[in-house]
């Protein structure tokens, strides 16, 4: 992928880093991408939280689900071809799975109330992270109408 095309997707970001953006090279300079990292990292914890019996069910579907958030982005990134229409078919199915996730964290706070689980934070960072992958796919959809419109339709 092209630094051009990688200092485009941070544009996309909603959220300002603490320290200037610095050289950006590969997917994992991404602000969206390390804050799916991050988020990944959470859900492992909060899932560890979590009854041994759910060990192949509701845990293995939050782990899933958090796991697909950055290595679509990366995939998406990492296609290496000019086609705007790829990426947004893998930013697409992170927010899939970004909603996927919440849906899971919900369950897991109603189902066990008694563990007075709170997926709060990692909630809070998916709504920032939404925003962000929402922002990224408006504008790479309009840029790509843009473009077919300069084509002629074509």
């Amino acid at each position: 992928m092209s630094q051009e095309r990688l200092d485009a997707f941070n544009g996309f970001c909603v959220e300002e880093p603490n320290e200037p953006y610095g050289s950006i090279s590969s997917y994992r300079d991404l602000i969206i991408w390390q804050h799916s990292m991050d988020t990944t990292e959470m859900v492992y914890e909060f899932a560890a939280l979590l009854p041994n019996e759910e060990r192949f069910g509701l845990v293995s579907q939050m782990c899933r689900a958090a796991v697909s958030m950055p290595a679509n982005i990366a995939e998406g990134c990492g296609r290496g071809t000019s086609s705007d229409r790829q990426l947004l078919s893998y930013l697409r199915i992170t927010r899939g799975s970004l909603y996927e996730l919440e849906t899971h964290l919900e369950l897991a706070r109603r189902l066990y109330r008694k563990l007075r689980l709170d997926p709060t934070p990692i909630t809070t960072r998916l709504t920032s992270i939404a925003r962000m992958l929402n922002r990224m796919i408006s504008k790479i959809e309009a840029r790509y109408e843009t473009l077919h419109k300069d084509r002629g339709g074509r």
